[in-house]
């Protein structure tokens, strides 16, 4: 990186901050609501919760005496760091001699409001990329994190930085399933029967039942294929006179009013995608939430996305602006001509209630790590 020097395109503090403001974060992402964002000051992130994942309780303790001790015994503790994510695009000397050219045209055509809009365009286009690539990343990694229990840093989705190290979040080794019938097996699979057996093992081993039932479209499919799915939600005349239709007759309405009248949790569905781009510039468009990976939670929230403050760098005349987790950076580089707009964040999705959360491998008998079972 060279020397950030201020910009070369007529944007002015003022204007960076209210168009960084003016974005929704996680807009049109499942992390806003199951992760919400959450401030620490420090990088260092350590969690405990009790065997139900509900936080322990502090004691009351007399005046001048040492404060007990907690047991990390529970669940098993998990540590990690925040880490640095960040994205940065580019306008070259080309594109900023076009935005000069652009400039003289609107300025001789006052009345020219397409040229005018296409310079509002290109001075702001990159600041909005840099928030959707921040707010694509979060996606990723809270969803990935939400259906395998853990995080895993690979080659393929985070880039050439990526190591071996995982986050564990302790998540008990019995909370993990596979189907008793791979759901995609329409024909054999009762989807609605793996979710009725696991919701009552639950509550037969003494813990609290789930509220909610969480899964990606491609399972949800599956489910609604289902034969046995059918059966449990028609009567047998309705199913011998519309045989042919009954698939297309089952809602994620029906399946959720079926369960609730067995008293289980209600299903949401997830079906978010996010593009990934390599260092050589190919796109790959992936689905955050495993495809075949069931979770069982008490309640809505599944994490926390905790996050901490890039600090303000001083001395230099490029332009500085925070959104609601991270630091836009607006710069201008001389050798070679560069208009930079950099966006940087120190952030981490956790998971929380990891005792209580159950996930389920609807395309293996086993867990499996939640891949698929091999033919």
């Amino acid at each position: 990186m060279g020397t950030m020097n201020k910009p070369l395109m007529d944007i002015d503090q003022p204007s960076l901050q209210a168009e960084v403001d003016s974005y929704v974060p996680g807009n049109g992402f499942a992390w806003r609501q199951l992760f919400p964002l959450r401030y620490t000051p420090k990088f260092d992130l350590k969690g405990i919760e009790g065997k139900e994942g509900i936080p322990i309780s502090a004691d009351r303790v007399a005046f001048n005496t040492k404060a007990p001790l907690k047991s990390r015994k529970t669940i098993g503790s998990w540590s990690g760091t925040l880490e640095k994510i960040a994205i940065s695009r580019e306008k070259d000397e080309i594109e900023i001699n076009e935005y000069n050219d652009l400039k003289v045209l609107a300025a001789a055509a006052d009345t020219d409001k397409a040229a005018k809009q296409h310079i509002v365009d290109m001075i702001y286009d990159d600041v909005e990329f840099c928030n959707n690539g921040m707010d694509a990343k979060i996606e990723l990694d809270a969803m990935r994190i939400a259906s395998h229990g853990i995080k895993t840093y690979t080659k393929e989705v985070d880039g050439e930085n990526a190591t071996e190290d995982i986050i564990n979040f302790n998540v008990p080794k019995e909370n993990f399933h596979g189907a008793k019938v791979k759901w995609s097996d329409a024909e054999n699979a009762d989807g609605l029967g793996d979710i009725m057996t696991m919701v009552r093992s639950l509550k037969k081993s003494g813990k609290r039942a789930p509220a909610y039932i969480f899964m990606e479209q491609q399972a949800f499919d599956y489910l609604c294929a289902q034969t046995k799915t059918a059966k449990r939600l028609f009567t047998a005349a309705a199913l011998k006179n519309d045989m042919i239709f009954t698939a297309e007759r089952v809602s994620l309405d029906s399946i959720n009013s079926y369960l609730a009248s067995k008293t289980m949790p209600k299903i949401a569905i997830l079906d978010t995608w996010v593009t990934i781009q390599d260092k050589d510039g190919k796109e790959t468009t992936v689905k955050p939430w495993a495809e075949n990976v069931v979770v069982f939670s008490l309640t809505a929230q599944l994490g926390w996305t905790w996050y901490k403050t890039v600090p303000k760098v001083q001395n230099t005349e490029a332009l500085q602006a925070y959104g609601a987790f991270y630091k836009t950076t607006r710069y201008s580089e001389l050798n070679p001509m560069l208009e930079v707009t950099m966006a940087e964040a120190y952030v981490q999705p956790a998971l929380i209630n990891r005792s209580s959360m159950m996930f389920l491998n609807t395309e293996n008998t086993v867990w499996a790590n939640g891949e698929v079972a091999k033919s």
